[in-house]
């Protein structure tokens, strides 16, 4: 009787550690992924603070921007590329006199282009150069 007692003790003991060993795996196995995740997000701070920081500065220049591209809208539809980029030079440098804030590169497809819709448009055979893609975001905005 003593025997079988010691026997079932030591079946039991044994399934436990069975248990154990399989839980210690699974463990194992979720810590290792979690590192893996740590890792990943890690690198993401570094994406998400160069965006934020990015965002903070186009905030700062929405007002100039805007204007820009409103006045290329309104006035520069018909005119040449080296023409607009004159009057925009000109117009920026005026912002800076009147001390509005705005890009100093200031690109019309950057300031009020939908990547997606542009992205459309060169699929649907539109020339994927500057011009051809501003006048487009000229006429959707017109």
């Amino acid at each position: 009787a003593m025997v079988r007692d010691l026997e079932a003790q030591l079946h039991e003991a044994n399934e436990k550690a069975k248990e154990l060993q399989r839980n210690q795996k699974d463990c194992a196995a979720k810590l290792a992924r979690a590192e893996k995740l740590i890792d990943g997000l890690g690198g993401e701070q570094a994406s998400w603070s160069a965006k934020s920081s990015r965002l903070g500065k186009d905030y700062i220049n929405l007002t100039g921007d805007i204007l820009i591209a409103s006045g290329i809208i309104a006035y520069l539809g018909i005119f040449t590329n080296q023409f607009r980029r004159e009057a925009q030079d000109r117009w920026l440098g005026k912002l800076q006199e009147l001390q509005i804030p705005a890009s100093k590169e200031f690109n019309l497809q950057v300031c009020i282009g939908d990547a997606v819709k542009i992205r459309q448009w060169v699929i649907d055979y539109l020339p994927n150069d500057s011009l051809s893609i501003d006048n487009a975001i000229i006429l959707d905005n017109s």
